[in-house]
């Protein structure tokens, strides 16, 4: 059962990211394939997604590898959760209405904004191991969403492109777009915090239940 929804999960995540890459790649006028790589790999989406779809398929292909036990931590698995949840709630909160994605757009967002994040949380609720994820994970969580904020200021400086609307400097200004990313650190915080709480929660129960 946990080897073929990763199975699955895998195939979705990989098969979503190859189309929005190509997508990202092939539209007209586009900056050329290095500068649209680059573009593509600076979504966070993309990352989330990325790493999603490498934790579901790694431990099954290679589960003794250093990257397939890495990627099998409990407390792993809950930062990409976070990650993923935040995602998905970013995209229907504020962008889903952003654009007017048709067609095959529309197919790579639904699976990388919905279908992948609903198929990571049914893993972690079902088949990760509860009460393991150490408190410190938390405030861990947060550094690759921190660096891909330096990252994306400094790229967009530098190019002129901005992966989402609420960072672009050039239309909302500096300030705003600090606010928006401490705000979007503290959901981080909160999506991991809740996350550990309900891992110890779980934990608690299946321990006093044996």
């Amino acid at each position: 059962m946990q080897t073929t929804h990763r199975v699955f999960a895998a195939a979705i995540g990989f098969i979503a990211l190859a189309l929005q890459f190509v997508l990202e790649v092939r539209l007209p006028y586009g900056p050329g394939l290095l500068a649209s790589t680059v573009n593509f790999f600076s979504y966070f989406t993309v990352l989330a997604n990325g790493a999603a779809a490498l934790a579901m398929l790694v431990p099954v292909i290679a589960p003794a590898s250093r990257l397939g036990r890495f990627l099998s931590l409990p407390s792993v698995r809950t930062v990409i959760a976070g990650y993923l949840i935040v995602v998905g709630g970013t995209y229907f909160l504020f962008l889903r209405h952003v654009g007017n994605d048709q067609g095959l757009e529309r197919v790579a967002d639904q699976l990388m904004h919905y279908v992948t994040p609903v198929l990571f949380m049914i893993d972690w609720l079902a088949f990760v191991p509860k009460g393991h994820v150490p408190w410190t994970m938390i405030l861990i969580s947060v550094l690759p969403p921190l660096v891909y904020g330096l990252w994306t200021m400094v790229h967009g400086a530098t190019t002129g492109w901005y992966p989402y609307p609420f960072v672009d400097m050039r239309s909302v200004g500096y300030p705003e777009v600090l606010m928006n990313m401490a705000g979007f650190l503290a959901v981080f915080l909160a999506v991991e915090l809740a996350l550990v709480l309900i891992d110890r929660l779980i934990g608690s129960v299946w321990q006093s239940g044996r």
